[in-house]
């Protein structure tokens, strides 16, 4: 059986559809079962990061897991400090006490020791965690996934007609389509754990002016105006909101460094062993009815 903790979220309802897909016998952890996507077969409980007693009962019987939960979208308890600094690594030691063949840990290719967001420095200690846990393991550090930013995007398009543009939007990305991320994830699952690490970035690098034309595009709109934010602006307002709206300031820190810091990876050995990523146009035409209406 393969145990997916976050499996109600973005990335995580794709590994478990993947992995249903594949006849695999999986089970879903998720703080609100009610919110998990109702699939005939697949298992859902209820289990917490801050409830080890949860994890335990959560993570019996499991001979791999796949964790996704992430706290840069909480507050409080369930930020960066409470899951990645607390709540992951528990569930790592769960799973070792446990003795599972492949814990999958969905980390972040920004994570690194000197990020000056939080929640990367949390992600880089969490790989470090399990990689010196002893357990069997393989961590996947997507880039930024098309499916996040395209309905970001989309929406201050659709409504105001205006690109969203964090600093000078030239800064290429290595966009990533989650159901790759997922595909990836849930193909490692099903095998013992080979220490394997890499990051996953789509198979071109586009700036922020790009994909906002390309979603135009898409949508049959005309770009009007831009919406845009300097990176100064973003750097000097994120503390100031932080008091108010962590998230928000968290998510300020996170644009600043989207147009300053190096966002292109090559994951052309991943996609080799694999098989070829969605590139955005390809991933816009799959998507397009859904980008409409969740705008």
């Amino acid at each position: 059986m393969i145990v997916v903790f976050g499996g109600t979220g973005r990335v995580g309802r794709q590994i478990v559809e993947q992995l249903h897909q594949e006849g695999k016998v999986v089970r879903v952890v998720t703080r609100d079962p009610a919110s998990a996507p109702a699939i005939q077969g697949v298992e859902v409980v209820a289990g917490d990061v801050h409830d080890r007693r949860t994890l335990v009962r959560a993570a019996t019987g499991a001979e791999a897991i796949v964790c996704t939960v992430q706290g840069g979208d909480g507050r409080q308890s369930n930020g960066p400090k409470g899951v990645e600094g607390a709540g992951i690594p528990s569930l790592i030691g769960v799973a070792r006490d446990t003795a599972v063949k492949n814990f999958v840990y969905i980390s972040s290719a920004s994570a690194r020791a000197d990020s000056p967001v939080e929640f990367f420095r949390l992600k880089f200690e969490v790989e470090r965690i399990l990689r010196t846990s002893g357990l069997p393991y393989s961590i996947l550090r997507p880039t930024h996934l098309m499916d996040t930013w395209v309905e970001v995007l989309a929406e201050s398009i659709i409504r105001k007609g205006k690109a969203t543009l964090f600093g000078s939007g030239a800064n290429p990305v290595s966009w990533v389509a989650g159901k790759d991320v997922a595909r990836v994830a849930a193909a490692l699952a099903s095998h013992p754990g080979e220490g394997w690490s890499a990051d996953l970035g789509g198979p071109e690098a586009l700036p922020l002016t790009k994909v906002n034309e390309l979603i135009a595009a898409s949508l049959g709109l005309q770009i009007k105006g831009e919406n845009r934010m300097p990176v100064g602006m973003l750097r000097a307002m994120s503390p100031l909101t932080r008091p108010f709206n962590e998230v928000l300031a968290r998510r300020m820190r996170m644009g600043a460094l989207l147009d300053t810091d190096p966002q292109i990876v090559d994951s052309s050995a991943v996609w080799a062993r694999f098989g070829d990523p969605l590139s955005l146009s390809a991933w816009l035409e799959v998507n397009r009815a859904r980008s409409r209406e969740g705008a």
